[in-house]
């Protein structure tokens, strides 16, 4: 304890200072001085114990902390070694310890409990001594009796080996008083008995108890044992009785049979009664009891004291128990509760060690019962017992399986917990055969196929769960399920693990697994579980003896299992959801790479190289989350995934059995599920690779007739299909189209008059015409291009048209204009082919609702090109150059709203005119200046010349004159009439792109550009005039010239 300056502080009197402290106004002062003394005292005890000595000769009462005094002479002494304990000395401190002890009626004071722990710390040392200090002060009128029997029961749990020899002494003294201790002092004493009997059988490890156990002690032992049941355990008091019945559950064994025998049918009910209390009563009441039935059943002494008829009683109790304290969660009585779990299936364990028949017979008949609470407690005994009693009850395997199979319909989510731990088990000692074990097996994919959705709704529910649509019964008993402790996801996790655990670890579960796992994957009852049973199927081809003739040979022997297509067909569609739980996409993916000898040959190599990309497309769903696309372009994979899967096969007949199956699983989703968007695709992509018309007409009948319109997805998935087939069967499905058309039967004027009537048929006629849009759009989008033209009024016919024009819900207008896209970008691709696709965009752009801005330019940029053709054939030429700027003046038409709308389009076309109106080809610039001019004209019709009442646009018989007062006040007219000004023109612009054609070579260009000039000077007369503007302004022309020019133009 030197200083790090070269001056030492004395080692007594540094230690006196770290005492003195230990009084020191400051806590932390106190704490830190407490903990150096601990550390130093085991260094130099004596040094420590002469420095606390010296404060503590006067007690609490000179020293205010003599308890941390206490607690470090007990650490000392603790670290004394044999030769330096002086009897004299620990004599002294023996009484030291006792006087404060004696000087008060407190027993549980810190400072009492720690002059307590440095008796206790002599007695290490010399325990008679100590011992003889303590038995000054065990008389009954004693006031601190109850603290010096506390102490003996502290060195008895502290040094049982020093204690036990000791304890006829002890006894001797005790047993005088017992009768005498007061009911608030029983406790403590009950408790000393307990410690006592403990030291007993930990000394009996070490040595025998016939060593100690004489008739004196017998004796002693036998007295405690009746005066502690017949008056302590039966006090009113619990405390009294709780303690009393703890410390009988340790005697039981040191007592004589005779005495034990005569006390059962007392002891019994006292303890079954302490399970009405509360959860640390139940666990001393359940330590007591297996104490009991260790005693009373497997003592070497006799045969047993109870009869199974005797015990029925108590396991019927305990039952219940196991109900009880199995699922608490709470963090306060978990610890607790599992203790007491773990205690009864002890005593369970005792009975079935000497009563293994009648105790099968007791849990199998509880097991039937029609009460919850006994069917699982049966069930959590024998999943425990089952190892342990394997040998006894080998011969039980019929029985067992057959009373677990009644369970296999029970609804409380505790009793399938526990059924499926128990089948996990059975398992595991080979149980599970035959149909019996595939039967088990089913349970638990059952189980495991709950899904987020179904378990949501059933806790919130917290009652039964009942589904629009009760396709299969269980769904319907699933609803019935009682929410207690077990929630749904712990069953189902557990089912999981139980279906992993079984498959990877019990090499003779292959036989029952293989090839039946492969029943579970189709079901629509177990799509939930299709991850997990995937995994165990991936685990057996990875881990088991399973070949590849093996496999084959046995999924066709086995009527019951599916055909590889069938498995095929529902993996696929399961792919849709990349984001699914357990990592389906990647389960399904990988147990595909090891089934792939059940399908034909060329298809392994292709899905080696291909199966490997997709799996890791998916394999990091956070990253995947961040594209907001990821759906689209994981169900575009999926679908290519399966059309070169299907070239790769080259073979007819497995492709139309695939198909077969794809058809066949429809029921397998309901309507609003997004995997029947994906059916719809894949059946479609197949289609498309079919010969067969008349396969294909009857599998599109199919689709069509499966699907559920009225589902936007659905609907979508259903266009996409049908386009997929339009690829190699464009005729087939347009009859299909025209037919659904022709059938819908419901005119225009019919939809009218339902307006006022009944809005659901509406909604229904929308849905059938939205469909019919989308399948129309398509079926053109990924039809061939060089087969569209010869289709094109098929496919954007005017009076089609007009039949999927007429909706009104959102959604159903929103169809129909994506398949106006979708027909749109069709005839453009097809444009080069002739009038009718100008025709065809033409009526494309006219329809409402209308073309969106950026579908428009798109058809505008693909069809000006005609502008460039050559003159001859002029037959052939002329019709689509007029078809060509009847386009553009409906464009024109449909561009806006309002004339100022139409006047920004117009200059827009107008610009993208000017490379043919200015081109060296007189023919070019003849057919520009011919369409700008029919396009003023479109223009001033729309624009200039008036507005009809009813809504007609251009010429009509009811047209009104817009005068010039009213015509510049915007506000009295409609939105759709009110007038560009001049300035929208850029007449500036126009005259200078146009002027110079006036003197043009040909003389058709000279007379169309003059009319095309003079159109717009009186388009500009005709609009309002800006403020502070003049005709030089318009122009941006010297005032000179535009005086004259409108004279100078020719006509």
């Amino acid at each position: 304890m030197a200083a790090s300056s070269g001056n030492s502080i004395p080692a007594p009197e540094a230690i006196q200072v770290l005492v003195s402290s230990l009084v020191d106004e400051s806590p932390m002062v106190k704490q830190a001085s407490m903990a150096s003394l601990k550390s130093l005292a085991p260094l130099n005890p004596l040094l420590v114990l002469d420095c606390c000595l010296t404060v503590s000769r006067g007690g609490r009462r000179r020293f205010g902390n003599i308890a941390g005094v206490f607690q470090v002479m007990s650490i000392a002494i603790g670290a004394l070694e044999e030769g330096e304990v002086d009897t004299a000395y620990m004599e002294k401190l023996a009484k030291l310890a006792t006087t404060e002890i004696i000087s008060s009626k407190e027993i549980k004071a810190d400072w009492q409990r720690a002059a307590s722990s440095l008796l206790v710390a002599i007695g290490s040392h010399l325990p008679d001594l100590m011992m003889e200090e303590l038995y000054l002060h065990l008389f009954a009128q004693n006031s601190a009796l109850p603290a010096m029997v506390q102490i003996l029961a502290d060195f008895a749990t502290s040094d049982a080996l020093q204690f036990t020899p000791r304890l006829k002494g002890v006894l001797s003294r005790v047993l005088p008083i017992l009768g005498n201790v007061r009911d608030q002092h029983r406790p403590i004493f009950a408790n000393a008995f307990k410690c006592w009997c403990q030291a007993c059988w930990q000394y009996s490890v070490e040595f025998p108890l016939s060593s100690i156990l004489d008739s004196d002690v017998t004796s002693f032992l036998n007295s405690a044992f009746e005066l502690l049941l017949q008056n302590w355990a039966t006090s009113r008091d619990l405390k009294v009785r709780t303690s009393a019945v703890e410390a009988l559950g340790q005697l039981v064994g040191l007592v004589t049979r005779t005495l034990l025998k005569a006390s059962l049918p007392k002891f019994v009910p006292t303890i079954l009664e302490l399970y009405k209390r509360d959860h640390n009563t139940a666990f001393l009441a359940t330590c007591s009891l297996h104490n009991l039935l260790n005693a009373s059943l497997l003592s070497e002494k006799g045969s047993p004291l109870l009869d199974f008829e005797d015990l029925t009683v108590v396991l019927s109790t305990l039952l219940p128990v196991i109900c009880s304290y199995t699922d608490i969660k709470e963090c306060t009585y978990f610890s607790v509760g599992l203790k007491t779990y773990n205690e009864v299936q002890h005593c369970f364990l005792t009975v079935g060690l000497v009563y293994p028949e009648e105790l099968f017979v007791f849990l199998v008949n509880k097991s039937k019962l029609k009460e919850d609470q006994m069917t699982f407690g049966a069930l959590c005994v024998l999943k425990h017992l089952l190892p342990r009693l394997s040998e006894a009850w080998h011969n039980k395997r019929p029985t067992l399986v057959e009373a677990i199979t009644l369970l296999l319909e029970e609804q409380n989510l505790g009793v399938c917990k526990a059924l499926a731990e128990l089948i996990v088990v059975l398992a595991s000692h080979c149980y599970l055969v035959g149909p019996s074990g595939e039967l088990f097996v089913e349970y638990l994919v059952r189980h495991c196929a709950m899904s987020d959705k179904e378990i949501d709704e059933l806790v919130t529910s917290k009652e039964s769960f009942r589904p629009t649509n009760l396709y299969y019964s269980f769904q319907q008993k699933r609803a019935e399920a009682k929410i207690g402790s077990v929630r749904p996801t712990e069953l189902r996790a557990i089912c999981e693990k139980g279906l992993l655990l079984i498959t990877i670890t019990i090499p003779e579960m292959e036989h029952v697994l293989w090839p039946f796992m492969l029943k579970m994957i189709i079901p629509r009852l177990y799509t939930g579980a299709v991850a997990t049973v995937c995994r165990c199927i991936s685990d057996m081809c990875r881990h088991r003896s399973i070949h590849n003739d093996r496999m084959i040979r046995e999924c066709r022997t086995r009527v019951d299992i599916p055909r590889p297509e069938e498995l095929f067909a529902r993996l696929v569609v399961l792919l849709h959801n990349p984001l699914a739980r357990e990592q389906l996409a990647t389960q399904i993916l990988t147990v595909l790479c090891y089934l792939a000898s059940l399908f034909p040959k060329n298809i392994n190599l292709f899905w080696q190289d291909e199966i490997p990309k997709m799996k890791a497309y998916v394999s990091d769903t956070e990253d995947l989350k961040q594209d907001l696309s990821y759906q689209e372009t994981w169900d575009d994979m999926i679908i290519n995934f399966l059309a070169e899967t299907l070239d790769v096969v080259q073979d007819t007949d497995w492709v139309i059995s695939l198909g077969n199956a794809f058809a066949k699983q429809y029921e397998l989703y309901t309507s609003d599920d997004e995997h029947s968007a994906l059916l719809h695709r894949c059946l479609g992509i197949l289609l498309q690779k079919v010969d067969n018309r008349t396969y294909v007409r009857d599998k599109i009948d199919w689709m069509y007739k499966q699907a559920n319109i009225t589902i936007p997805e659905n609907r979508l998935g259903l266009a996409k299909a049908m386009g997929l087939v339009a690829a190699s069967h464009l005729d087939t499905v347009l009859d299909k189209l025209k037919e659904i058309l022709d059938n819908i039967g419901e005119s225009i004027f019919q939809r009218f008059l339902s307006f006022f009537s009944d809005k659901t048929k509406i909604k229904d006629s929308d849905d059938i015409h939205a469909s019919l849009a989308l399948m129309y759009g398509y079926a053109a989008r990924y039809a061939p291009s060089t087969v569209i033209e010869a289709r094109i009024d098929a496919l954007v016919g005017t009076n089609m048209l007009s039949h999927l024009l007429i909706v009104r819900h959102p959604s159903a207008k929103q169809a129909v204009i994506t398949a106006i896209d979708l027909l749109g970008l069709a005839v453009i691709n097809a444009a080069e082919r002739g009038a009718l696709a100008l025709s065809a965009c033409t009526t494309l752009v006219s329809v409402d609702p209308k073309l969106t801005n950026e579908m428009r330019n798109i058809v505008m940029k693909a069809t000006l090109g005609f502008f460039a053709l050559p003159n001859d054939p002029a037959d052939a030429v002329d019709p689509l150059i007029h078809n060509l700027i009847t386009l553009l003046c409906a464009i024109l038409r449909t561009s806006g709203e309002d004339g100022r709308n139409r006047a920004e389009q117009l200059f827009h076309i107008l610009k993208q005119i000017d490379q043919y109106v200015s081109s060296p080809l007189d023919y070019q610039r003849k057919r520009g200046c011919l369409a700008v001019y029919e396009m003023l004209l479109k223009f001033r019709a729309l624009c200039v010349t008036g507005y009809c009442t009813l809504g007609c646009q251009g010429s009509c018989p009811h047209i009104k004159q817009v005068d010039r007062t009213s015509r510049y006040n915007a506000a009295s007219l409609p939105s759709v009439f009110l007038l560009p000004s001049r300035d929208a023109l850029y007449l500036g612009d126009r005259v200078i792109a146009y002027l110079p054609r006036c003197a043009d070579t040909n003389s058709e260009v000279r007379k169309l550009s003059a009319q095309i000039l003079d159109q717009f000077f009186d388009i500009s007369l005709s609009l309002p005039r800006p403020v502070a503007s003049n005709l030089a302004h318009l122009l941006n022309l010297p005032m000179p010239l535009c005086r004259p020019l409108r004279m100078l133009l020719p006509y």
